[in-house]
């Protein structure tokens, strides 16, 4: 399959075996309606596959240079967790709001202004979760380049990253999940076709 290698594949399969993939008719924190939904937050209750996907961002992080991971919450947080711990890289994570107690930090964690920060994310959509994330890195001084995320739903995500001068590197696409999921028998070539209708 188009660039998907047996590690990633197996990994798609896994998604979908722990619940992480669920096919039915769901609304999206945008308020759209999608036939997929993805629930990439519970890999927190399954370590091994935490470890699978800190290998993926592994992968992709290796091509890149940096000096920090930025993993905004709270879905990219555990997962930023694991791969700082993968690869022993210090790890930021900006907060949905600054602090109104204590230091009043937009920011937890440690750095120095010109560092370059690599956003770790676990899907987009639309990519402005995103873009909210990189503000008050880019504030407190932080280079940033590049979002790495394990699935783009290509919704526009990426067009909107791009518009901004930011690179995204996902590990597979929607298209590329639904392809491997329909080839294991997890889902019909019907379940895969109402998937594809219902993002355009």
């Amino acid at each position: 399959m188009n660039g998907i290698t047996p590690d990633l594949e197996q990994f798609a399969l896994t998604l979908y075996d722990i619940g992480a993939v669920q096919i039915g008719k769901f609304k999206l924190h945008s308020g759209k309606k999608t036939r997929i939904y993805l629930d990439l937050r519970i890999l927190v209750s399954f370590p091994p596959v935490m470890h699978q996907a800190a290998a993926i961002y592994r992968t992709i992080l290796e091509t890149l240079e940096f000096d920090l991971l930025a993993a905004p919450p709270l879905a990219g947080l555990p997962l930023g967790t694991a791969v700082s711990l993968d690869m022993n890289v210090p790890m930021v994570f900006p907060r949905k709001t600054a602090k109104s107690y204590g230091t009043g930090k937009a920011i937890e964690g440690v750095w120095e202004v010109g560092q370059t920060a690599v956003i770790i994310d676990d899907v987009i959509t639309s990519g402005d979760s995103i873009l909210q994330a990189i503000v008050p890195l880019k504030a407190a001084g932080l280079q940033v380049r590049d979002a790495i995320i394990l699935v783009d739903r290509e919704q526009g995500g990426r067009e909107t990253l791009a518009e901004n001068e930011y690179i995204l590197h996902a590990a597979m696409t929607i298209r590329q999940l639904l392809a491997i999921l329909e080839s294991h028998d997890r889902i019909s070539s019907k379940q895969r076709a109402k998937v594809l209708k219902s993002l355009e």
